[in-house]
């Protein structure tokens, strides 16, 4: 009897020891993800984010309002040659950059 009390304290031991070596585990893990998310919404971090999202739409905007100037400047050439055409194309030709393989 006395054989059985000692082994089912063993195995009670080790059951603890198992849950507090867990709980250690998950409570490491645990710190470090909230030291990670604190971190990162420091001011530094903040602003780094910021930055780095701002650089990224004004990349992003800047090509779209390129394209837009380029589209508005072809449409304009399109619609000065048919004005031109329609008054008299030969007293008014077309500027020197408007003509193929000069200017821009």
């Amino acid at each position: 009897m006395a054989r059985t009390d000692i082994k089912s304290c063993e195995v009670k031991v080790l059951r603890r020891l198992r849950w507090m070596a867990m709980g250690v585990g998950v409570g490491a893990w645990a710190q470090r993800r909230v030291k990670l998310w604190v971190r990162s919404y420091t001011a530094p971090e903040i602003a780094t984010r910021a930055a780095k999202r701002s650089t990224q739409m004004a990349g992003r905007k800047a090509g779209e309002v390129r394209t837009a100037f380029a589209e508005g400047r072809q449409a304009m050439r399109e619609r000065e040659t048919q004005l031109r055409e329609q008054i008299d194309p030969n007293k008014y030709p077309p500027p020197v950059h408007y003509r193929p393989g000069g200017g821009r």
